[in-house]
């Protein structure tokens, strides 16, 4: 899969997994963070600043990133490209 962030342009490419776990590298602080804890601290994250609710349900880090980046789609946050 391959999807663009639409507020800088960045492209990022590799599984759900591997999308999400280049979001957590650029984010500062986040490094050990387990994959779900930082879905769930990113979801957060864009309800306070955008007042954009991402469901991102699932019960392991890897449920929890394929809902994410499908979320993050849907909500026109990025797009497949």
């Amino acid at each position: 899969m391959r999807i663009r962030i639409v507020s800088d342009g960045r492209v990022l490419e590799g599984t759900t997994e591997q999308i999400v776990q280049q979001l957590q590298y650029l984010a500062f602080g986040k490094e050990e963070a387990t994959l779900a804890e930082y879905v769930d601290w990113l979801a957060a994250q864009v309800a306070r600043q955008e007042g954009i609710e991402l469901k991102v349900e699932g019960a392991t880090g890897r449920e929890k990133a394929a809902a994410l980046v499908k979320a993050m789609i849907e909500a026109g946050l990025a797009v497949r490209v």
